[in-house]
């Protein structure tokens, strides 16, 4: 069998860079190879927002919609300081419940759902099926055939592929830890972190849905002394409710799986109490559930998406978006490798620089969502260990600072985030944990000036609109300055003005005529924040 790109698994990776590939070029074939019979469960149920924009751009929004499942507006966390419950939320006002399915507008552009992964991944690969791409689920690979650092054959084990053999121009390796195609290559896997946690879970039928307003739901997150509980809702009757413990402590307990899963309900009144009436469908499983991260994401001709790059630790809830984000970018350079516009070594170089930088900086958030849950004075140590990584030496306390200010944002999209949080929620977050909100650092300064000394100018991409724009950008050390967006727009009022004040208002002025609502208090919160990012990177100094 020959083709124009071979995908090995039809997760919702897999599917990702199938459906992208056939919107925004249609005329390619594409060949999802996926070994397992959907449907079929999987765990990571819970979305984060950036996921639905990509949904609607592959055209599949509305087929998820049309399964109803709960609308998430955000968590509730026992964590950190304090005993209480904290009450994450996307939105800054009340979820307006509307009819449903809903559309892709309005307050559904910051929500999400929480997702039952037997029926959201088979929506996704059967989607992926009616864009025009060739499917064969229960097809194995069992091996791939190379030649230097290019594949030249995938072996198959399938009745619908008789001679066992597919061919393509290019290949992705969607197979999640199989990692089919990263270890054919010896990619080493590193573990930038001290976590080694496994996760064990299991599904519930009619449990108590406390945190629910309307259509939209929350879920829940709890810690206890020795791990932490989810209780996510995926659907009117069922329920994923999961446990999150060190290995060492599983090593230690000499208790099975079903034992320590058993303890943790008991040890959380919290959860009990929402299952006192349920009933367990019992089918316990386990897995290792620790960060890590792939040396390299590409090759000659083949791509690595999805898990097999990396994984952040689920206290995120970053999985799924992890996954179709880097799936993007794939299709996209693909699609760019195709039309012949860009330096292919280029494009794999900013696919593989840009996506493992985003799944570091998950597992460095991971990593310090952990340590808040220790003392305070631990966690400000931490601080100082993240801001060496970066290249800096701040003490205990102003690496706090740092780090609640933006310290280790990724400037890759319109808006400073962490992982794939916007910096207003990081910063919330960090305030409760903390007992205190972080002050912006910037504002104390009467005049500002934009400080790109010793930085290097280079070509970045930007994955916009089914292409991928090449943008100016500055480089020095681990901190990058993406001259694009809103950065644009601190960089052009930079330019313009130095007095603070006049900045951001000039700034606030600008980014409130690009948004569709023109909404001046919004405008107004992005300008600080993109300032705030680029004053703590050292993009912007004291004039």
């Amino acid at each position: 069998m020959n083709c124009d790109v071979a995908i090995i698994g039809g997760g919702p990776a897999g599917a990702t860079v199938a459906s992208l590939l056939k919107v925004h070029s249609p005329a390619l074939d594409v060949v999802v190879l996926e070994g397992a019979k959907f449907p079929r469960d999987h765990v990571g149920e819970s979305l984060l927002p950036t996921t639905c924009s990509i949904l609607d751009e592959m055209g599949c929004w509305d087929k998820v919609e049309a399964e109803r499942f709960p609308i998430k507006l955000g968590a509730f966390y026992r964590w950190g300081l304090t005993p209480d419950l904290i009450h994450f939320t996307f939105l800054q006002e009340p979820f307006q419940n509307r009819e449903r399915p809903g559309k892709f507008e309005g307050q559904r552009l910051s929500t999400t759902w929480q997702v039952d992964r037997s029926v959201f991944d088979t929506v996704l690969l059967d989607h992926a099926e009616s864009q025009g791409c060739h499917v064969f689920q229960e097809s194995l690979v069992t091996g791939v055939r190379t030649s230097g650092d290019a594949i030249t054959g995938l072996d198959v084990k399938s009745s619908a592929i008789p001679d066992g053999v597919v061919q393509a121009k290019h290949y992705v390796d969607a197979s999640g830890v199989r990692g089919i195609i990263r270890k054919a290559f010896d990619v080493e896997v590193e573990s930038p972190t001290n976590l080694r946690n496994i996760a064990v879970w299991d599904y519930w039928q009619d449990a108590e849905w406390e945190d629910r307003d309307g259509e939209g739901t929350f879920i829940r997150i709890l810690s206890l002394e020795w791990g932490w509980l989810w209780f996510i809702t995926i659907g009117e009757t069922r329920t994923s409710v999961g446990l999150v413990t060190s290995a060492d402590y599983y090593k230690q307990s000499g208790l099975s799986t079903e034992e320590l899963y058993a303890k943790a309900i008991r040890d959380e009144p919290n959860i009990a109490k929402l299952l006192a009436n349920a009933k367990r469908e019992n089918v316990l499983q386990a897995d290792k559930d620790w960060s890590y991260l792939s040396s390299r994401l590409v090759g000659e001709n083949w791509f690595l998406a999805g898990d097999c790059c990396g994984f952040a630790d689920p206290i995120l809830s970053a999985g799924i978006t992890l996954a179709v984000s880097g799936a993007r970018k794939v299709a996209y350079s693909i699609k760019e490798m195709e039309s012949g516009s860009l330096d292919p070594a280029w494009i794999r170089g900013e696919y593989n620089r840009t996506h493992r930088a985003n799944i570091k900086s998950h597992i460095r958030f991971a990593d310090y969502w952990y340590r808040a849950n220790k003392r305070f004075p631990e966690l400000e140590e931490y601080c100082s260990e993240i801001a060496k990584d970066s290249g800096l030496e701040l003490d205990p306390k102003a690496a706090f600072q740092w780090i609640a200010t933006g310290g280790f944002t990724d400037d890759y999209g319109d808006q400073p985030t962490v992982g794939t949080y916007k910096l207003s929620a990081v910063k919330w977050i960090i305030g409760k944990f903390a007992g205190e909100q972080p002050q912006l650092q910037f504002v104390k300064c009467d005049r500002l000036k934009l400080n790109l000394e010793g930085a290097e100018r280079i070509q970045s991409a930007v994955y916009r609109d089914g292409q991928i724009k090449v943008k100016e950008s500055y480089v020095r050390g681990d901190t990058i300055l993406l001259v694009d967006a809103f950065y644009r727009h601190a960089y052009m009022a930079l330019s313009t003005e130095t007095e603070t004040q006049k900045v951001v208002e000039l700034m606030r002025k600008w980014i409130a005529a690009r948004l569709p609502d023109h909404n001046p208090q919004q405008a107004l919160q992005i300008a600080l924040e993109v300032l705030e990012a680029m004053y703590v990177q050292g993009w912007i100094v004291a004039g």
